[in-house]
């Protein structure tokens, strides 16, 4: 399992090459026993990055939320900030990539990721390439926040409800996605929760009480299951991305 992380300061953090040109990376937590992880992910053209050419999947799922910059794995949907994209074990992807300009995306994995070519794809929508479709379905979603919308939400511990835009959630676990806006002022505590809860700070700031001061902006928390959550609170109006393991109960 991952660490507990509280408060992480990304924008503080280095960006890391990972070795082809214009690629980098900011690893925000990752599980040292299955090699799953959550990064922020840099891809700079004017650097020398060129986006992969022939179609590929992986043999784990991949999770994209957009950031800054555009890009797009088939030119139709572009990964603009806010944008996001599920992509289950073995679906094909990359069919004609492009990345006209320098471009930052949230990636989660489950485990160390592996690229396996498709020379000659069935067609060029996202596909799983072999063995039963998984109940988690891909989706890629320009602008999820304008196709979805939010709806008002409670959450179990929480001082007030919150708006919430549900991105892919399994409907057999429970394990999903989605952006949250936060009132200013909300704040929230759990003494554990069944499924690990990840945070991803877009606008604003949020603070965990007696973690001392949190800048505005990206800020990353990750808890595992069953660990004290918090006192979380507020400081302003908040946009965030959430990822959780099992349903977050009203």
């Amino acid at each position: 399992m991952r660490p507990r992380i509280v408060a992480l300061d990304v924008e503080a953090m280095d960006w890391k090459p990972l070795g082809p040109a214009g690629l980098y990376s900011k690893l925000l937590s990752r599980d040292e026993e299955t090699g799953a992880r959550t990064a922020l992910q840099r891809l700079n053209p004017e650097e020398g990055y060129q986006p992969p050419t022939i179609a590929h999947f992986h043999t784990t799922y991949e999770e994209i939320l957009g950031v800054r910059g555009w890009f797009s794995f088939d030119q139709r949907t572009w990964v603009r900030p806010g944008s996001y994209v599920f992509h289950p074990p073995r679906t094909v992807h990359g069919f004609s990539s492009a990345v006209p300009q320098d471009s930052w995306f949230l990636s989660r994995v489950g485990r160390d990721l592996d690229v396996n070519l498709v020379d000659v794809p069935a067609h060029d929508d996202l596909y799983v390439i072999e063995g039963d479709a998984p109940p988690r379905i891909p989706c890629a979603m320009g602008e999820p926040m304008a196709e979805l919308g939010f709806v008002q939400r409670t959450i179990a511990g929480a001082s007030a409800p919150v708006q919430w835009c549900e991105l892919s959630v399994d409907p057999e676990t429970g394990e999903g996605s989605a952006l949250v806006r936060l009132p200013s002022g909300w704040r929230y505590e759990a003494a554990g929760l069944p499924g690990y809860l990840e945070i991803f700070t877009l606008e604003g700031a949020l603070s965990q009480e007696g973690a001392g001061e949190v800048p505005r902006g990206m800020t990353y928390y990750f808890y595992p299951p069953e660990e004290p959550v918090g006192p979380l609170v507020a400081n302003g109006e908040i946009l965030a991305y959430i990822n959780f393991g099992r349903p977050l109960e009203p």
